[in-house]
Parts: C-alpha cells; sequence; structure tokens
C-alpha cells in the first residue's frame, strides 16, 4: 500500500521574500504619486475605460470602479495603471 503524499512547494513561494505575499515581483519602477500625476488635470482627455480598447502609456483612462487614473505600463494584454488607491493590473485589447 502506498501512501499518497503532497508536493513541497517550489520557486517563490517557498523562499518566502519580501517581494509579496505571493512572490509577485516588486515594480519595475518609481510609482508616481496620484495627486500629482492624475488628481490635479482636469476631465478633459480621460476616456473610459474599456477591456476592448488598447491604451499607450500615459493613456488618461476613467474606470468605474477605481476612478481616474494614468497608464503607467504596457505589457502585452495587459496594462498597469495608477489609481489613487495604488496600481491596478487591467487588461486591454481583448477582441
Amino acid at each position: 500500500m502506498s501512501m499518497k503524499r503532497t508536493k513541497k512547494a517550489t520557486g517563490a513561494a517557498q523562499k518566502g521574500s519580501s517581494d509579496g505575499s505571493l512572490g509577485f515581483s516588486p515594480p519595475s519602477m518609481e510609482v508616481p504619486v496620484w495627486e500629482e500625476a492624475v488628481g490635479s488635470l482636469g476631465s478633459d482627455g480621460f476616456t473610459t475605460y474599456a477591456p476592448a480598447q488598447t491604451y499607450k502609456r500615459d493613456a488618461l483612462l476613467d474606470h468605474t470602479k477605481f476612478g481616474r487614473g494614468k497608464v503607467l505600463a504596457v505589457d502585452g494584454g495587459r496594462i498597469e495603471v495608477l489609481f489613487s488607491d495604488g496600481v491596478k493590473k487591467l487588461a486591454h485589447g481583448l477582441a
């Protein structure tokens, strides 16, 4: 009779590093302050966020849940957006 054993964690989950509770890598750049990057801008130039649209770096968008934000980085089908409550990763360019 054999006993079934669970596998041990490997990689980032095993390290227990301070990169984040789940082992995510830290941001690749200095995150700007929202009040300076977005908060002081008028409502002109903001587009309503839609996952089907594609966005470029520094684009201004208005999200229904998170509010106004600025695109910090574009990585394939994901964008990193600075909102007043922090940086969020959102999908873009979905067909």
